[in-house]
């Protein structure tokens, strides 16, 4: 603990600090705290604050794991199939390029004519308030926030 890796530490804690006040992060804060309590500002008076204050934390914790196991799970994947996309790296990039501006046009409504160019899709299920819906609460934030990790 020591010399090179104490400063390594330092340096890992201040980038996530950093990255953590974010205007892609931080807007999580608000929703994350008020989802995984599971409870309003009301409840907190008729429950014990001890109580609440440690059901805050675990259901934070929980929301992390799952928000962690995505990105974790996607550093893998692309970790281990990084030889394949460098390999195919300028078709890749002409390919999803297209892609991008293709959907640019339909968003920006010059293309409202192609076949899928009205379609939305949301998801029935949503997961429960409180601790046991908070891993896949974060799982399911960590997804819609995956364009911001670059």
């Amino acid at each position: 603990m020591a010399g090179p890796l104490a400063l390594a530490l330092l340096l890992a804690l201040a980038a996530g600090a950093l990255s953590f006040f974010s205007p892609c992060c931080l807007p999580l804060v608000p929703g994350y705290l008020s989802y995984v309590a599971g409870m309003s500002g009301a409840d907190t008076a008729d429950t014990a604050r001890h109580t609440a204050r440690w059901r805050v934390l675990v259901g934070c914790l929980l929301f992390v794991v799952g928000f962690a196991a995505v990105f974790t799970s996607f550093g893998a994947l692309f970790g281990g199939a990084g030889s394949v996309l460098l390999a195919h790296q300028r078709t890749l990039g002409i390919v999803l390029g297209s892609l991008t501006i293709v959907l640019g046009l339909v968003f920006a409504g010059l293309l409202d004519k192609l076949p899928l160019s009205g379609f939305s899709w949301r998801p029935a299920f949503r997961p429960g308030a409180g601790l046991a819906g908070a891993p896949l609460l974060g799982a399911l934030f960590a997804i819609g926030w995956t364009p911001c990790i670059g």
